[in-house]
């Protein structure tokens, strides 16, 4: 009767690449978009809105 041995199995950690950078390129990207309309919302510059941080969450009705 004979035996089949198994090898270990070794697993490597993938490297970091292009696909890497992009991520985290749109990463940054999406954080500064999202600050910037947070910004715009909040603010009370003259092109800002002036919103309260509990008025982005309420209904349009609420807001009148």
């Amino acid at each position: 009767m004979s035996q089949m041995l198994e090898s270990p199995v070794v697993t490597v950690k993938p490297q970091p690449n292009v696909y890497t950078a992009l991520l985290a390129a749109a990463i940054v990207v999406l954080g500064v978009t999202v600050g910037l309309c947070l910004w715009k919302l909040l603010s009370a510059v003259p092109a800002g809105y002036a919103l309260e941080f509990g008025q982005l969450f309420e209904s349009l009705k609420q807001l009148k």
